[in-house]
């Protein structure tokens, strides 16, 4: 509905005007009218609740008196025949009932002979010479019997006797008391009629009952003056009258009610018949009754409740309170309330009076907000409406202005930081939809795959169903025109699109080009409106335009960016491959490490139980592949034949022949001994046999030899001190061992000797040790290279190619130092990776991917971190290592490898502190090695798995490391 719009000056007179006349109006007679109602039944409610409320403090206050006559009934202290003092405990509680309840004046108990015992507090001066007790006397006992003995105790607070006074004058008989007589063999507590205590010579009432076995009566007292007293305090005002009545309507207690409780019960009678009090007289109900009375003066609210103290025992408490006092707060609420609606009147007019300096507060607030846009603080505030027409066209205009300049500068904020064109081609559309409710958008891009154009996004109401491929070849001139970066305007009448006129349901079309730095067209976006464009969308087109050639800019950018980051994974790839080509060890590892990574992280990241905080975003995600693919290229500076040895004697070859050709030599040498001997005319037999024998044990040591060089087996000491045996054998050297030699050999072999020599079959010879000055560490240590701290330690020599050093080692091929070469490329990867300079979103990389080698407990390398100084990214990379490692059978001795023996191996090493227990977990759980095994693993290496017990396996180590 359009909003109609007035001048300024007919507004200031019907606004006030109206303002005045229903704000006064209304407000007074809406407040008189509620406020007449509200004052009638909150009088009501006020005396109901007040009622309630007096009736739940006498219950409160007479409760614990009640309970005690029932428990002082059944308990052995009225049964047992004993001075009243002796059980300390019962004084106790009673003198703690006295304490709790000021209004009760004495405790006793009866039995049908006769024999009476009362308990008193004495509480102040009067009481004590009242009695004639002693001055620290705090409790009064009193023991009477029917034969005229009479007892008197006085107890300290500690309850020890002070003093006793004993008579043979009582004529005291409590079987003819009011409360004795009242008191029924059903055991109910039952209240006297007001009557003259004999001791305290004044006049009260009693709680009684009888004991359960009907043979004693026990009994509270209170006087009707400390009756009184006590509902003194709970009246509504000063004012309030409050009378207690009994179920005869005896008046039990009293406060300013005109009646006396020493007077007798026809005097009091005669009073009330006369006063407030006459409606509620000899009236029996179980809900509070409610009279309004009038004496002449003001008006009173006259209440009746009954208090019952159990079913035998119910009093009546009548309340009559003056109806001011109870409204007080609501009759000044009204009072407030009419001054409210004269000082509303008076501002109304005064209002008038001001008004024109009022109008003029909009209009300096829309000259501040245009200030602000002065200063390019956007905000984008949705300026208030207004029926004012000048103020209201004014703040319209601004509003459009401040939105269309934050628009502006969203977008080529977002297009300038936007590294997707994808993300960015949705929000060209998005915002091209909101600027200029087009009902066709659709984004083109250049696609150099198929030259020509695809669609990028659509976000079309109505569909564009001509293929813009068609129509830019058959209109050369309409791709001229998109090339000199000019927008073209298609209507449904031009020549251009006859042919396609009954596919076009747009009236007009408009393409955006979109160039590169080349001035290129590489993307057009398509603008289609169902009717005649207003001026309004026409306006911004040109807008759209200023965007346009920034999403160029940014397109430009983001494939720059794009080009760059292929190359920079290109080279990654590039040195993850030529690592992986330096042996068949290692063929493929750097490219299936990376997608075994990527699997366990996705688990890792949708796990809700062992990680269910652990995210990745797309920079951490791009740390984790990058830090997976180059996790070994410290193993470029590793030399090839550590990687290729697959016999202990290997280096650049296998140096297993030499050793062959001594023993060959050996053996040569045998058989010249032979012909020697028969040419001496030695006997032909002996020394045959002796050929034959040593031939055969040359034959079988030198095939311990070359098994002892395979490695396939552990080196036991027997083995060792065999070899050391068969090396003790020489053989005789003619030849120079230093002749074509280099210098750094020379200078390795020390000394040349004399020739010929005699050598050992099997030596360690000083020209094997290659120490770390001879090597590629300039007179250095690596330790003393290394600017960190590592767990690797490197032994006193470089290489130690001795025969026997390398025969010996006793397990696999490597020996101690080869091992150090190899290890150590975890720390050759850290310095190689932390001399790149990487981006901020990518430092990480070097850690993680520098981490694969570590272990849980810390007896990793190259740090021997633990793994709470291990990111979870670094031990998601050390499980994809260890596993591919495990399952790749590209070793210098090939061997089937079984998948659950590869299962089987990383459990153990899972329990026992290797690999984390929870990626473990989560590798079993989504049976990732299945995964890998049907992508990258021979048929023939698949086994049956029992996931369950391996995970049961690592649980159980999980609740035993917690329990720890």
């Amino acid at each position: 509905m359009k909003l109609r719009r007035y001048s300024l000056s007919l507004h200031i007179g019907s606004l006030f005007l109206i303002l005045t006349s229903i704000v006064g109006g209304v407000l007074i007679l809406i407040s008189y009218n509620h406020a007449q109602a509200l004052l009638a039944e909150t009088a009501k409610q006020l005396s109901y609740e007040n009622s309630r409320k007096i009736e739940t403090e006498y219950k409160q206050s007479i409760g614990p008196i009640l309970t005690t006559l029932d428990f002082l009934a059944f308990s052995t202290f009225v049964e047992k025949e004993h001075s009243p003092i002796d059980d300390k405990r019962w004084l106790a509680s009673m003198a703690l009932v006295f304490q709790k309840n000021p209004n009760l004046v004495a405790l006793y108990f009866a039995d049908n002979n006769g024999d009476f015992t009362i308990m008193r507090p004495l509480l102040d001066e009067q009481e004590l010479r009242r009695f004639g007790a002693p001055k620290n006397a705090a409790l009064y006992a009193q023991q009477t019997q029917i034969n005229g003995q009479n007892d008197i105790f006085f107890l300290d607070e500690q309850f020890q006797q002070i003093s006793h006074r004993q008579t043979f004058d009582n004529q005291f008989d409590p079987r003819e008391r009011p409360w004795f007589l009242s008191a029924q063999h059903d055991g109910k507590i039952r209240l006297t009629e007001p009557y003259f205590f004999y001791f305290l010579k004044t006049h009260g009432v009693t709680l009684s009952r009888r004991s359960p076995d009907g043979q004693k009566v026990v009994g509270a007292d209170f006087t009707l003056d400390s009756l009184s007293k006590q509902i003194d305090a709970i009246g509504f005002t000063e004012n309030t009258k409050l009378i207690l009545f009994d179920q005869k309507y005896n008046v039990l207690a009293q406060h300013e009610a005109g009646v006396s409780v020493t007077n007798t019960p026809a005097e009091n009678r005669t009073k009330l018949e006369k006063s407030l009090f006459t409606p509620i007289l000899h009236r029996m109900s179980s809900q509070v009754i409610y009279e309004t009375v009038n004496d002449g003066d003001k008006d009173w609210s006259l209440t009746l409740t009954p208090v019952t103290l159990n079913p035998y025992v119910t009093l009546m408490l009548a309340e009559a309170a003056p109806h001011d006092a109870l409204l007080s707060n609501l009759l000044s609420m009204r009072d407030q309330q009419l001054k409210v609606v004269i000082i509303l009147l008076i501002v109304c007019f005064l209002a008038v009076g001001i008004i024109a300096s009022r109008l003029a507060r909009p209009l300096k607030n829309l000259v501040q907000l245009s200030d602000n846009i002065t200063r390019f603080e956007f905000k984008k505030t949705r300026y208030p409406k207004s029926i004012i027409k000048e103020v209201a066209n004014l703040s319209q205009s601004l509003q459009l202005m401040e939105h269309t300049l934050h628009d502006l500068l969203k977008l080529l904020h977002n297009t300038a930081s936007n590294y997707d064109f994808n993300t960015l081609a949705k929000t060209l559309t998005q915002q091209s939809y909101q600027i200029t409710r087009a009902e066709t958008i659709v984004l083109y891009l250049f696609s150099n795959e198929t030259e020509s154009f695809i669609t990028l996004t659509n976000h079309a109401i109505i569909p564009f169903n001509i293929d813009i491929n068609d129509l830019l070849n058959e209109t050369p001139w309409l791709k001229s025109q998109l090339q000199k970066d000019e927008v073209v305007h298609l209507s449904k009448q031009d020549n251009a699109i006859k042919k396609y006129r009954d596919q076009l349901f747009n009236t007009d079309v408009y393409l955006f080009p979109l160039l590169n730095r080349r001035q290129q067209l590489i993307g057009i976006l398509n603008l289609g409106y169902e009717r005649p464009i207003t001026q309004a969308q026409s306006d911004k087109h040109a807008f759209l335009r200023e965007l346009m050639s920034f999403a160029q800019i940014a397109k430009d950018n983001i494939d720059t960016l794009q080009q760059q980051k292929e190359v920079f994974y290109a080279f990654i790839e590039l040195i993850a491959s030529a690592v992986d080509t330096k042996s068949p060890q290692t063929r493929g590892h750097s490219q299936r490490v990376p997608k075994l990574v990527e699997w366990l992280a996705e688990a890792t990241v949708t796990d809700t139980h062992y990680y269910p905080y652990f995210k990745m975003d797309t920079a951490q995600w791009e740390e984790l592949h990058v830090a997976s693919w180059l996790h070994d290229c410290g193993k470029i500076t590793t030399p090839e034949y550590i990687f290729n040895k697959a016999t202990k004697l290997e280096t650049i070859y296998n140096r297993i022949h030499e050793i062959r050709m001594r023993f060959e030599l050996l053996k040569l040498q045998a058989e010249t001994d032979y012909w020697k001997g028969l040419a001496e005319g030695k006997d032909q037999t002996t020394l045959l046999a002796a050929l034959e024998a040593t031939h055969q044990t040359l034959d079988e040591e030198f095939h311990f030899v070359a098994q002892c060089n395979l490695g396939d087996e552990p080196m036991t000491n027997e083995k060792i001190e065999r070899l050391h045996q068969i090396a003790q054998r020489s053989w005789k050297r003619t030849l120079d061992d230093q002749a074509g030699i280099s210098l750094v050999e020379k200078q390795r072999a020390g000394q040349s000797r004399s020739l010929p020599v005699m050598e050992k079959l099997l030596d360690d010879k000083p020209s094997h040790c290659v120490t770390w000055e001879s090597g590629n560490y300039s007179q250095e240590t690596p330790q003393e290279t290394w600017q960190d701290r590592f767990s690797l330690k490197p032994g006193k020599l470089l290489y130690n190619r001795g025969e026997l050093h390398n025969l010996s080692v006793r397990h696999g091929a490597l020996t101690e130092e080869e091992q150090f070469i190899l290890n150590s490329h975890t720390v050759q990867t850290l310095m190689l990776l932390e001399r790149l300079p990487y981006p901020e979103h990518l430092k990480n990389i070097p850690k993680i991917a520098a981490c694969h080698h570590e272990r849980m407990d810390g007896h990793g390398f190259p740090r021997g971190l633990t793994g709470e100084e291990l990111s979870i990214q670094a031990r998601i990379i050390a499980v994809a290592d260890v596993f591919e490692s495990l399952t790749f059978s590209g070793s210098p001795n090939p061997q089937v490898i079984r998948l659950s023996d590869v299962i089987e191996r990383m459990t153990d090493m899972a329990v026992n502190g290797h690999l984390d227990p929870r990626l473990y977990l989560l590798f079993l759980e989504n049976q990732l090695y299945q995964r890998y095994a049907d992508t990258f693993m021979e048929e023939q290496s698949m086994t049956q798995i029992d996931s369950d017990a391996h995970i049961k396996r690592v649980k159980q180590y999980l609740r035993t490391m917690t329990h720890q």
